[in-house]
């Protein structure tokens, strides 16, 4: 069961107050309660249609009947994207009715998964599917495969664009690993609001790099591999020719990667690593991490397997070992994230 918290009221109209219950299967996180629906109506302010979150300000009442503002935060541009949420939707001057999560943090700020426009359709904004107020919404569906693009990708192997299966990815929780006591110390002082480097649009080291949620792509070039992703529009170079000091090889926050062919199995080793953080939540690495990874296309080409080994023993107690997949997505493509401050 969820609670939901009903605030109807535009800027200039009435604002009451009322609880209702409702079956609800959302997960929480650490800022936002996802237990407690939050709903009302106001008038739309602004709007950013922007990586790497769509951001509106809403007006509305309060209890009492002055105007105050929330601040809504939707998913990224690319997650609308693959939905049919398109920008232009929202418009400044709108009256809507919002339904989300209000964050335990910050003051009048909410994850919203719900929009309901003027003109009777509702918007699909966040992690969820499913319409609230009517039987369908816009954001329910998934992008239109292009036939053509389709068969151009058979029989490529791993050079194709991949997407992130569902499952635990192993950035998000800081108990699936160990660290020693000074990590956990400094990230006990880390402040995901000041502190964390991607919402001021820059794209995650390594290994963080790797828990990126959306599309990614090998590309064959000279003695090299590109690894394109969408996220932060992020690219890793993968050396498979020539034999270089790694000492001479000036530091990265992706670091110097060095690929092989094993079979049918791509190898990387990843070192000159000095992106300050293991993970995304606040996790450090030490200049001697070293990344190990395994890449093999299995199930007729359209699964990719990954394991990844990471070491560093000013952070690590133990290497971490971590295993996910990818896999192949028909007509999917690595669309510009352009990532955007808001003004």
């Amino acid at each position: 069961m969820s609670a939901t918290v009903k605030l109807y009221g535009a800027a200039a109209g009435i604002f009451f107050f009322a609880v209702s219950l409702s079956v609800s299967g959302h997960h929480s996180n650490s800022e936002y309660d996802r237990s407690v629906v939050t709903e009302f109506e106001g008038e739309v302010l602004s709007v950013s249609w922007r990586n790497p979150h769509i951001l509106l300000a809403v007006a509305t009442t309060d209890e009492n009947g002055l105007e105050v503002v929330w601040n809504l935060e939707g998913a990224a541009v690319s997650a609308q994207r693959r939905h049919g949420v398109m920008g232009g939707l929202i418009e400044v001057g709108d009256q809507v009715r919002v339904a989300g999560a209000a964050s335990t943090r910050r003051p009048r700020y909410m994850l919203v998964d719900h929009l309901l426009l003027p003109s009777s359709v509702e918007l699909l904004v966040g992690s969820t599917r499913e319409p609230r107020w009517l039987d369908t919404a816009v954001g329910s569906s998934v992008w239109t495969v292009d036939p053509a693009k389709v068969a151009a990708a058979q029989g490529q192997g791993i050079f194709r664009v991949w997407s992130r299966d569902v499952g635990p990815w192993y950035f998000r929780a800081a108990d699936q690993y160990r660290v020693t006591e000074s990590a956990v110390a400094a990230a006990a002082e880390w402040d995901e609001f000041e502190d964390n480097p991607l919402l001021d649009c820059l794209a995650p080291g390594m290994p963080a790099l790797m828990g990126n949620p959306y599309p990614m792509e090998f590309v064959e070039t000279d003695g090299a591999i590109e690894l394109r992703f969408e996220e932060f529009d992020a690219v890793r170079l993968i050396h498979l020719s020539g034999v270089v000091n790694e000492a001479d090889v000036s530091a990265s926050p992706l670091g110097y990667s060095v690929g092989r062919w094993e079979g049918d199995t791509l190898l990387v080793s990843t070192s000159r690593i000095n992106w300050p953080y293991f993970n995304r939540v606040g996790i450090s690495q030490s200049a001697a991490v070293e990344v190990h990874e395994r890449f093999r296309v299995v199930e007729n080409g359209n699964r990719l397997d990954y394991e990844m080994t990471v070491t560093d023993p000013q952070t690590l107690e133990e290497p971490f070992v971590w295993q996910g997949r990818w896999i192949w997505q028909p007509g999917e493509e690595v669309n510009l994230y352009d990532c955007t401050l808001p003004e």
